[in-house]
């Protein structure tokens, strides 16, 4: 009777083998819901850190374009640079450059100006923008560079004169440049992953 007992207590091999496929399936399922969480959650953490950097780069340019002013800066040598704004065409990697007021100083701890010259570049699918501590700097002034949008396929500027978009701008003394800011800069990007994205700014104190 003990052995008879004995015997019902045990599992059979059919049902050993029917627990472990049980036990593998839900191993199986439960992993492929992780593996699909982890890649949800990754492409979230891509999507959202490509929104942050598209709504820094729209507030930095708002701000730079619309504080523009029409102010002639020294160049290395410590003569007036003959351009004072220019956009649309890429020398150096450059796409945009400007000069700025509205350059904080509380209490005017620094002795410098309000005034910041800024540029844009875009190189090896990275836009980024750049400015130095001193207005009027020379080749040794420091420079500081801040990385904005990467992923880039291409950059394009055009800017508004009150009747027409220009494909590039030059405001500098005749005849090499024109002597006033455009209205409006409209920046198209086109992104590695064939999304597009197109801002206007109007530019100018004042605009």
């Amino acid at each position: 009777m003990t052995n008879k007992r004995a015997k019902q207590a045990g599992f059979t091999l059919v049902e050993v083998l029917v627990a472990m496929l049980i036990f593998s399936l839900l191993s199986t399922a439960t992993l492929s819901v992780l593996i699909s969480t982890l890649r949800s959650k990754e492409q979230i953490a891509i999507k959202a850190e490509g929104l942050r950097q598209i709504a820094i780069l729209q507030t930095l340019l708002k701000s730079d374009l619309s504080q523009t002013v029409s102010v002639q800066k020294t160049d290395d040598f410590g003569q007036l640079a003959p351009i004072i704004f220019s956009g649309g065409i890429v020398a150096d990697n450059m796409i945009l450059s400007l000069s700025r007021t509205g350059w904080g100083n509380p209490g005017g701890i620094e002795r410098r100006s309000d005034l910041q010259s800024v540029e844009y570049r875009m190189e090896n699918g990275v836009l980024s923008r750049h400015v130095k501590s001193r207005f009027n700097a020379i080749d040794a002034t420091p420079s500081f560079k801040q990385e904005l949008l990467s992923g880039v396929e291409s950059v394009k500027f055009t800017f508004y004169d009150g009747e027409f978009w220009q494909d590039n701008w030059l405001t500098g003394p005749p005849p090499l440049g024109v002597e006033d800011l455009p209205q409006l800069a409209s920046l198209e990007i086109v992104l590695r992953n064939n999304k597009s994205l197109r801002h206007v700014f109007h530019i100018g104190v004042g605009q």
